[in-house]
């Protein structure tokens, strides 16, 4: 036979191994990022779904922690302002209306 092959093997050891070869993994085209689902409408959709299943009250994971948490974003001063004349009206009737009762206390007593 006039042409020889000569197989020349090269044997590594653990360490010359892992030196010498690249054991990463390798990708041919650019990996796809996830899609963010974390939408408004999202959020939304979820906390009518989990309304009922949510703590009334804590400091964390609650309806109080919602509310605390939006309030910081959301003044309700201005509902306040609107709410005090009406407040300060109905105290006004109550000792109207106390004043009348105690009108007719004393002349009920003033009959007998």
């Amino acid at each position: 036979m006039a042409n020889d092959i000569q197989i020349i093997k090269t044997v590594y050891n653990k360490t010359e191994f892992s030196r010498i070869v690249d054991k990463g993994f390798k990708t041919y085209t650019q990996p796809i990022p996830e899609e963010d689902t974390d939408t408004t409408e999202e959020l939304f959709r979820l906390y009518e779904k989990l309304y009922f299943t949510i703590d009334v009250e804590g400091e964390e994971n609650s309806h109080q922690y919602l509310i605390r948490k939006s309030s910081e974003l959301v003044s309700y001063e201005r509902d306040t302002e609107d709410i005090q004349p009406l407040l300060d009206e109905i105290a006004q009737l109550r000792i109207q209306l106390l004043q009348a009762n105690q009108q007719i206390l004393d002349l009920e007593t003033k009959i007998e």
